[in-house]
């Protein structure tokens, strides 16, 4: 990894900010969150590793808040392989491949709410390791919650990359 810049540091210390409070604000709905939206298109402007960077440093800061454990290393674990798969795979799939008539932002959404089940999956295995409990069962269990954390994901990643567009496009222009 590189020496960051300021630039880059300031960026991941706001963007991670920008995550706690949103992380915080919608803690009340069960994983119904912004939070994955966001690593998700930080990782397509900004790379793997600063979106790492702001996920750590978002997933450290509000486990302080929220209850910190042994599950924040699955947490950062679940995260960072979301991040990988997305940056690496999943999102250059949607420049290469053209799906008849479907949008690459709407199969772009698709996939991103696809990363919350992903998320989820990953999230449950570990859960399961953890505490020695059947691994498909807590995958069946949690199934709700990985589906609010998908439709939330699907529902957010449109918002917030054209938010993140417009303010690169601002950044441009000036």
């Amino acid at each position: 990894m590189e020496k960051k810049t300021l630039k880059q540091i300031s960026r991941i210390a706001i963007l991670s900010a920008l995550a706690i409070v949103l992380r915080l604000a919608f803690s009340a709905l069960p994983n119904i969150q912004p939070i994955t939206a966001i690593f998700l298109v930080c990782a397509v402007f900004y790379g793997f590793w600063e979106s790492f960077l702001i996920m750590a440093v978002t997933m450290l800061i509000t486990s302080f808040l929220l209850g910190f454990g042994p599950w924040v290393l699955g947490q950062l674990i679940s995260f960072g392989l979301v991040i990988c798969l997305w940056k690496f795979c999943l999102y250059p799939m949607t420049k290469l491949f053209r799906f008849g008539n479907v949008n690459e932002l709407g199969l772009q959404s698709v996939l991103a709410g696809l990363m919350g089940i992903v998320y989820g999956i990953l999230i449950d295995t570990y859960s399961a390791l953890l505490f020695s409990t059947p691994i498909l069962a807590y995958i069946i269990a949690g199934m709700t919650f990985n589906l609010a954390h998908a439709i939330s994901t699907l529902f957010f990643y449109p918002i917030i990359l054209s938010i993140f567009r417009r303010l690169s496009s601002h950044a441009k222009n000036n």
